[in-house]
């Protein structure tokens, strides 16, 4: 396995961060320092990062109904309450998977496994992720096609891969849609640019995995096979289906 694989899968970091570590000389194999991320790391290997070992452990897969006013983003220093504050200490480290702003709420996951979360979140995997959002005004034919279409804002395309209308009035609408990517508050803005005010923003599905009756700031704990196949990945090694 390469290095920075090595450590990503073993929860230190992300495996593009791991990349540069490594490249900083801040990790030993067998008491070598290795600046290749692509060195082969052997089972009975001693890897050692910033002076720790790093080896295999049992990760954890938290799967969580993220209420509102909750930060989802561990690097906002300046965050009232944090995601990872909702969750015990005794379940060790762990990061959520993608983003999902404070006045949204729904799915996430929280996992040790850097890589099951590269996984999920890279672009080229396209996992979608399915949202039902409430809208103040009306959505009609039009603007789905919009939606579809996408917009371009700040040199940044937003779209959804797939938009229904569910409920609508001339006040209000709920639309159920789909997206592959995960830019920064991307459904808001995407509704914003097209004149909608976004009243709720819920998270309902990531890949085959589903927020079902989960309530508001409740979790649930899962093995990696359980998540797996919750996910609808064929299996570990595999990217997960959308």
């Amino acid at each position: 396995m390469n290095l920075n694989a090595f450590l990503s899968r073993n929860g230190f970091c992300s495996r593009r961060k791991a990349a540069v570590i490594i490249k900083e000389g801040s990790v030993t194999v067998n008491g070598r320092t290795v600046a290749e991320p692509w060195y082969q790391v052997k089972d009975h290997d001693i890897v050692k990062a910033g002076g720790k070992p790093v080896g295999a452990k049992r990760h954890v897969y938290i799967v969580m109904n993220k209420p509102k006013g909750v930060t989802s983003t561990l690097e906002d220093r300046f965050a009232l309450k944090k995601i990872t504050d909702l969750i015990p200490q005794k379940f060790g480290r762990v990061y959520p998977v993608g983003r999902l702003d404070r006045e949204s709420r729904g799915l996430i996951i929280l996992t040790s496994d850097g890589d099951l979360c590269h996984r999920l979140t890279h672009p080229r995997f396209e996992v979608e992720k399915e949202y039902v959002v409430t809208v103040k005004g009306k959505v009609d034919e039009p603007i789905v096609r919009k939606l579809k279409k996408g917009v371009k804002e700040h040199d940044e395309v937003l779209k959804v891969k797939t938009a229904r209308v569910e409920k609508c009035s001339e006040d209000k609408s709920v639309v159920r849609v789909v997206i592959c990517e995960g830019k920064k508050r991307h459904l808001r803005r995407l509704f914003t640019f097209l004149g909608l005010d976004v009243k709720d923003l819920v998270r309902v599905r990531i890949a085959g995995l589903r927020l079902g009756e989960l309530r508001d700031g409740k979790f649930i704990v899962f093995d990696k096979k359980e998540i797996v196949s919750l996910l609808g990945m064929k299996n570990p090694d595999e990217p997960p289906l959308s």
